[in-house]
């Protein structure tokens, strides 16, 4: 067996100050797996824009994009001009957990956590009396970063993936910036037919393009960002029938609106705000003139998407379909 070595280094800093640093060091034995794509899969996740108490997330990320390797080094390190924190890791397993915290008078917190030798410990630069640390906190994130594990897809988010394969007919690629936009849009206009998910998730017009959104499906999706494109699922979900139907009918019709444009996007989020509009917010779906200024559409993109709908549904109800 042809072992060979895998190794990626990385750093990025912002001009916010925030910086992050990555080091791998791994073996892999199979030599099918596509290097290109995990290069390219971890450039996207290293120069994704991050936030504070994002490192359990990271690791997870990470695991996952490198799920095909042994691991024999990572040590990830996140800075801004609060925190410092560095994560290590020999051969899978949690060997140091290093932060340094700054109070708002510039004193130190420093943490420090080495199972090898001093175990959990605690150290005080000019430390301000009047700040709290939750020592629980602390001890509740070295635990979750000792077992943080590689992300496998359950069955929500296999059938998410087949309905999106049907609707869009092609594959998702979770690293993408305009996939949440794609799943979210599809979700809610296919919800005018009864498609849904097996789950809780109702969708709210968020912000001021009141495009209709569902934070629970946004966690779903960004936990699914370090697959990247998804092309094959082990033990897939089969939809019923009757829902491959539907959900094949609605993105063949969508597809031929947004096929011509030139902002697929900005498309998609028409048609989905004017069908929940008029299922949601309005008295009446009906009301073109209420419907434009509700969505702050024109009246010719809110026709469009009525047509959609009832052209939809007249191949929905023709039986041969």
């Amino acid at each position: 067996m042809n072992i060979e070595k895998f190794n990626f280094e990385k750093s990025i800093a912002w001009p916010n100050g925030l910086r992050f640093e990555l080091r791998f060091e791994g073996l892999i034995s199979n030599q099918n797996i596509d290097k290109d794509k995990i290069n390219q899969l971890l450039n996207n996740f290293v120069n994704r824009q991050r936030f504070q108490n994002e490192m359990v997330r990271d690791i997870t990320f990470l695991r996952t994009i490198l799920k095909d390797f042994e691991e024999k080094l990572l040590v990830v390190q996140y800075s801004n001009a609060n925190i410092i924190e560095i994560v290590k890791y020999d051969d899978g397993i949690l060997s140091l957990f290093e932060c340094v915290m700054y109070t708002e008078s510039y004193n130190q917190i420093h943490v420090t956590f080495n199972p090898g030798t001093t175990g959990l410990s605690f150290a005080y630069s000019d430390y301000d009396k009047n700040s709290i640390l939750d020592y629980s906190n602390i001890i509740e994130l070295i635990r979750l970063l000792t077992n943080a594990k590689a992300v496998h897809l359950d069955r929500i988010s296999k059938s998410l993936i087949e309905i999106y394969k049907l609707f869009y007919h092609e594959n998702p690629d979770f690293s993408l910036p305009n996939i949440n936009v794609r799943i979210q849009t599809m979700m809610s206009i296919l919800a005018q037919f009864g498609i849904s998910l097996d789950i809780d998730y109702g969708f709210n017009l968020y912000g001021k393009v009141k495009m209709p959104i569902s934070l629970t499906l946004e966690q779903i999706v960004n936990r699914l960002f370090p697959l990247g494109e998804i092309t094959d699922v082990d033990d897939p979900i089969k939809l019923s029938r009757e829902a491959t139907k539907i959900i094949k009918i609605a993105g063949e019709c969508v597809r031929e609106v947004i096929n011509d444009e030139y902002n697929k996007e900005a498309a998609l989020i028409t048609i989905s705000k004017v069908i929940h509009a008029g299922r949601y917010n309005l008295s009446s779906s009906d009301d073109i003139k209420e419907l434009c200024e509700f969505t702050d559409r024109t009246q010719n993109e809110v026709e469009s998407s009525i047509r959609l709908v009832r052209r939809i549904e007249n191949k929905l109800n023709q039986p041969n379909q």
